[in-house]
């Protein structure tokens, strides 16, 4: 429940929680970060405000370039990776190259800054806890063992390469076969690339124009959202962007407007392969638990695939009066953010045994699919308005008093949940579509005194009311049984 901005821009995940895009390091002008009572302006989320302002250009050309290395040649071997039989210092390599450049257009009035960074990573990972399979001498007294599947025994022998060394058994119709620690070192790598343009024009004396646009390009095998065999390893995809123009304009001295229109994209895919089980549609996510602790598969949460593509309207208004400085604004924002998730879309077999896996018998600890399903639809509005008053009560004593509104929309296939209307009970149980708070107004106060003349020690206190989100990953997996039912 934190919100994220650039430069006062929406930079949140609607699915879950998160920043949409990161700026790199080298281009963060300023940093800042409310933590609790912050003023009516501020709201989407109850926790944190963070906001990061960008580098611009000056009237001097400067330019910077970059590299950070690290590398498997500079570490020590790991205790994780040893207990997994890894002899070996497995690879390790992490770069960070880039360089930016700034400076002016036109002296005084446009300037320029822009960025490009690449970052290439390679690593191999080893698993949490060990994985086990039969020994060369275990699959081939498996063979030689009548009434198993022989499917089952080409899968397990295609994706589950032998145990070097054997550790311990298993019995499969009576017989004891060699099992032992697979060493497994999977491969994990990306290449990322990113890029900033900032612009800055001041019109007149009473007119700025910014412009940013960052943007990053990711491709690569991530460990974080892999399977455990790395012959099902595969591709993930992810594109962000985001485009601000902002406008400020001073009416007078005491009278300042900042417009800001703005939109942030986002998507993602993980795909699960093209990976053939005989005689079936798809491959399935098959567990061994007890004696191999195996995942038998792509990635179970494959495949999925996201997007986010936000509009935003910004217009705040600052003026000055005596002792008060008067705040207010309006924040519209256009969700367009379509999911492909299907919870077990390939099925989910959980055996406790090798046995009961080979004897091809029910799964004695789960069988689960999910049965039809579409994508999810996240589509909504938000729209929130603020007003805040900050008075100057005395030379050392400041008084904030504020008020803030958030129409936070419904999802679009969120109101799929009339569906539900059907298991209503009458007098006892209502099932149907959630309806948008429209009272959810937020009012701030906050207070700060400076005791005596030297500034060195502040006293504040304050109090407030924040609204949290919820996020489309919650009803992305509580769709209605009507368009998704499991089995």
């Amino acid at each position: 429940q934190n919100s994220f901005t650039i430069e006062g821009v929406d930079n949140n995940r609607k699915d879950v929680t998160g920043a949409n895009i990161r700026v790199p390091n080298e281009a963060v002008a300023e940093f800042s970060a409310l933590q609790n009572q912050y003023s009516a302006e501020f709201g989407h989320s109850t926790g944190g405000q963070f906001n990061v302002a960008i580098r611009s250009g000056t009237n001097e050309y400067h330019g910077a370039a970059y590299w950070y290395l690290q590398n498997r040649k500079l570490n020590a071997m790991d205790q994780a990776d040893k207990r997994q039989g890894i002899t070996s210092k497995p690879r390790y390599d992490q770069n960070v190259v880039g360089a930016n450049v700034g400076g002016p257009i036109q002296k005084n009035k446009l300037f320029f800054f822009g960025l490009f960074e690449y970052n290439p990573f390679g690593a191999a990972s080893s698993p949490g806890a060990a994985t086990y399979t039969p020994t060369s001498q275990g699959y081939a007294l498996l063979d030689t063992i009548p009434g198993l599947s022989k499917t089952n025994l080409d899968i397990l022998k295609k994706y589950a390469p032998p145990a070097p060394t054997a550790s311990g058994t298993t019995t499969v119709k009576g017989v004891e076969i060699p099992i032992g620690i697979l060493p497994i070192s999977f491969p994990n790598y990306s290449n990322t690339y990113n890029w900033l343009t900032s612009i800055d024009y001041n019109l007149s004396s009473a007119d700025q124009l910014r412009f940013r646009y960052i943007a990053s390009k990711y491709d690569g095998i991530d460990i974080s959202v892999s399977p455990n065999l790395p012959a099902f390893a595969d591709f993930r995809k992810v594109r962000q962007r985001m485009f601000s123009l902002s406008e400020f304009h001073n009416f007078s001295p005491t009278l300042l407007n900042e417009l800001r229109l703005a939109n942030n994209y986002y998507s993602d895919s993980i795909p699960a392969g093209n990976f053939q089980f005989p005689g079936l549609d798809v491959f399935p996510n098959i567990e061994i638990q007890q004696d191999l602790n195996l995942q038998l598969g792509p990635l179970p949460e494959a495949p999925q695939s996201g997007s986010q593509n936000s509009y935003q309207i910004v217009d705040n208004m600052t003026w000055t009066r005596g002792l008060h400085t008067i705040k207010g604004g309006i924040d519209a924002r256009r969700y367009i953010a379509p999911t492909l998730f299907i919870q077990r879309s390939r099925g989910d077999y959980q055996y406790s045994t090798l046995e009961q896996y080979l004897l091809d018998l029910e799964p004695d600890l789960l069988a689960e699919r999910n049965v039809g399903g579409r994508p999810y639809w996240g589509n909504s509005y938000n729209f929130y308005w603020f007003i805040q008053d900050e008075m100057k009560l005395k030379r050392n004593i400041t008084l904030t008093l504020g008020l803030r509104h958030e129409y936070k929309g419904i999802p679009a296939d969120d109101k799929l949940q009339r569906l539900n209307a059907i298991s209503s009970v009458p007098g006892l149980i209502e099932f149907r579509e959630p309806k948008a708070q429209k009272k959810n107004f937020a009012p701030r106060v906050g207070l700060t005194w400076s005791p005596g003349t030297s500034g060195k020690l502040v006293f504040r206190a304050g109090g407030g009311i924040a609204y949290d989100n919820y996020f489309d990953n919650l009803g992305t997996l509580s769709k209605p049984p009507q368009p998704e039912t499991t089995i």
